[in-house]
């Protein structure tokens, strides 16, 4: 009985963890949105935010008592996180800058879809109802959401939705790797500051390629692009991780899908996008659809116990 409160409460930590993420990735998406109508290039956008995000992470690492070096054996593998990471970023804001935040990240959750397919191929996974169930729901969920219905919002955005899907397949990749890490014993915030400081190396590099003289600082600008650096990068992407200690890849990213739920409510707030019925619809049936992960990925024993006192509370 105490095992599986505890299983239940690391659970609840796991959903919480990627929950409050998903709020901070929505936040920032919008914001990004912000400064590419104020002539921020996606590009630039991309690579300040990974300067920024390791300079916060050098600095927070040691205030958070977490150890700076890491054993040799793992360079590789924090290596190829770090080639993720800087994919995933690069894919998901040009898909904002081509089609709009909520397509973007709509897109980018497809990556269950992924995970899903990837481990049917390789005999790792079987495709059962409560799968089927959510993978639908999740699909038709983010099509009402982001105004998939209308034809004319897909019109000329072919090369936005192709930066969206490969932002899915490196997203997925990243989520699998990232459970991976912790079976290797690596720490969370240690897994968000090597790859970003990967990251931040390959577009020092690339600095040539990149016009930066084409940005106008303004304070508002600044202090967007610090608060998408920090809030919007080190913190969620850190507490996504964390939350990958508690809960399975594929039940993270179909929790991830509130991302954009949280993008569109900040989106019509902020930048007045269009909010209408059927979106709304969508919204609703992406929780529900939360909601039953939550069940369907809980232990027999845990489903069960709850259940149970469903019914001695009904009698």
């Amino acid at each position: 009985m105490e095992r599986t409160a505890r299983g239940t409460r690391s659970r609840l930590l796991g959903y919480g963890l990627i929950t409050a993420s998903s709020l901070l990735f929505g936040i920032a998406g919008t914001l990004a949105k912000m400064l590419f109508v104020a002539d921020l290039p996606p590009l630039v956008m991309v690579a300040v935010r990974s300067f920024i995000a390791a300079a916060a992470m050098m600095a927070m690492m040691p205030l958070l008592g977490r150890p700076i070096r890491v054993r040799r054996a793992d360079w590789p593998f924090l290596l190829l996180m770090g080639v993720l990471l800087t994919l995933v970023n690069v894919t998901f804001f040009y898909a904002i800058a081509l089609t709009n935040v909520a397509i973007a990240l709509m897109l980018e959750y497809t990556a269950p879809l992924v995970i899903v397919f990837t481990g049917v191929v390789l005999g790792r996974r079987r495709l059962t109802r409560p799968v089927l169930l959510i993978l639908a729901g999740n699909a038709a969920g983010c099509f009402l959401l982001v105004g998939g219905y209308d034809a004319g919002l897909w019109r000329g955005n072919a090369l936005g939705v192709a930066a969206g899907m490969l932002c899915a397949v490196c997203f997925a990749a990243y989520n699998v790797y990232g459970a991976k890490g912790h079976a290797r014993g690596l720490d969370s915030w240690g897994m968000t500051a090597w790859p970003f400081l990967v990251s931040a190396a390959f577009w020092l590099l690339a600095t040539p390629l990149i016009d930066y003289t084409t940005v106008e600082p303004s304070w508002p600008v600044v202090g967007f692009t610090l608060f998408i650096g920090v809030f919007g990068t080190v913190v969620p992407y850190g507490l996504y991780l964390e939350g990958l200690r508690h809960i399975d890849p594929f039940p993270a990213t179909v929790v991830g899908m509130l991302d954009p739920v949280f993008a569109a409510l900040t989106a019509y707030l902020l930048l007045g996008e269009r909010f209408e019925v059927p979106q709304a619809a969508g919204m609703l049936l992406i929780c529900v659809v939360i909601v039953f992960v939550g069940r369907a990925d809980a232990p027999p024993a845990e489903r069960g116990a709850a259940d149970d006192a469903a019914l001695h509370t009904a009698r």
